[in-house]
């Protein structure tokens, strides 16, 4: 498993300016904290905690916030440059703080990141190379479907290549040594040269990512991590499953999960809740879009009774044969909240009573809450060791 990260930090910041007249990119504040502060908690919570910071720019303020990561729980090195020092260079720099492999950030994205499945596809493909991308009308990526390798690397975005590398890569520290020319150069240059080899897989992340690089996308991802919301599954969560059928049909039939409801009243009262389920009674026939409306407001109205306030019911009526995007255990329907109502999946967590549940979130990057009474195998237990949480209020 990958242990260490290694975060770009040394930059000028320009297109920040004027906020990085006064401070460091990675220093700018998101949410009422330094952005890298979020990346760091983010590798964290993949079990990440030794930290190399790549400095340059104004490093003493980054020094004198973080220290050695002892505040933070983590502990961080550092590697200072001077500011002509380019990227590649900053990295090959710090080749005696490397470890054998570790995953590699920039100081100004921000993506959901599921550790585990980066390094799962990382050894999926033997590689010694991956970098995570996400679609982007004018990026600077090609790819090979085929091979799962990346195509063309451009080093300005142009309009026939439709993804763009954000970062989270993971790297064998074999390759940064035996590819560097020993001249001052830019990251970029090996992140072509490896693509033009057929040398670096791609994982592609379809939750998108975030930005600090300027301004408008500054004030936009600062909106991203202001919000708060629960996720939370519907039957056996917060309603008890129909005991003689699959499926709640009926009006009749609903009971609410008082058990549930009267212990975590306290816990679930003032925040955003979007109810996330499976219906797949809509595709059988034993229940109607009609009832399923019905049901799904006597469920919000009896939890506003309790001043819980669920504000949105986001369903899958596709069969439960169906291997739909939308349906669980598959992760659409996460990705779709996250459109609408614009927060960050890998900063909340879902309530399940279903290992389609944890699946689910697994691969949303969402961590998960599981109150189902189902043991789960030790094959399981690891897969989803990151994504399990125990204490979520």
């Amino acid at each position: 498993m990958i242990e260490q990260a290694v975060i770009f930090c040394g930059g000028l910041g320009t297109r920040l300016l004027p906020l990085t007249k006064v401070k460091p990119k990675p220093m700018v504040s998101v949410n009422k904290k330094p952005f890298l502060f979020h990346l760091i908690n983010q590798c964290k919570s993949n079990g990440i905690k030794n930290i190399v910071l790549l400095c340059g720019y104004k490093h003493k303020q980054i020094k004198n916030y973080f220290g050695n990561g002892s505040r933070f729980g983590v502990k961080i090195n550092y590697s200072y440059n001077s500011l002509e020092t380019e990227t590649y260079s900053r990295l090959y720099n710090a080749r005696k703080l490397l470890k054998t492999k570790f995953l590699l950030l920039y100081c100004d994205n921000y993506s959901s990141l599921n550790l585990h499945d980066l390094f799962t596809h990382y050894k999926k493909y033997k590689s010694k190379f991956i970098v995570t991308i996400c679609k982007k009308n004018e990026g600077n990526i090609q790819v090979n479907y085929n091979t799962n390798k990346v195509k063309n690397y451009f080093t300005k975005k142009i309009q026939k290549a439709k993804f763009v590398d954000i970062g989270y890569m993971i790297v064998d520290k074999k390759t940064i040594i035996s590819n560097y020319n020993f001249t001052n150069i830019s990251f970029s240059y090996l992140l072509k040269k490896l693509s033009a080899t057929g040398s670096i897989h791609f994982y592609f992340n379809d939750t998108e990512y975030l930005s600090i690089a300027d301004p408008k996308r500054l004030k936009i991802t600062d909106k991203y991590f202001s919000k708060k919301l629960i996720l939370i599954d519907r039957d056996g969560v917060l309603n008890l499953k129909n005991d003689k059928h699959r499926y709640v049909r009926n009006f009749k039939e609903l009971k609410i999960n008082y058990s549930f409801l009267e212990k975590y009243k306290k816990n679930l009262r003032n925040k955003f809740i979007i109810c996330i389920t499976n219906q797949a009674g809509i595709s059988t026939g034993d229940l109607s879009i009609r009832n399923l409306k019905k049901i799904n407001k006597e469920i919000a109205n009896k939890y506003l009774e309790y001043k819980i306030k669920i504000s949105d019911f986001l369903v899958s009526t596709h069969h439960f044969k169906s291997n739909h995007f939308l349906r669980k255990p598959s992760h659409g329907l996460f990705l779709k909240a996250a459109q609408k109502y614009k927060f960050i999946l890998d900063k909340t967590y879902y309530i399940g009573d279903d290992v389609r549940d944890i699946e689910a979130s697994y691969r949303a990057k969402t961590k998960c809450w599981y109150i189902g009474k189902k043991s789960i195998n030790t094959s399981l237990k690891n897969k989803y060791k990151r994504t399990l949480i125990s204490k979520p209020f």
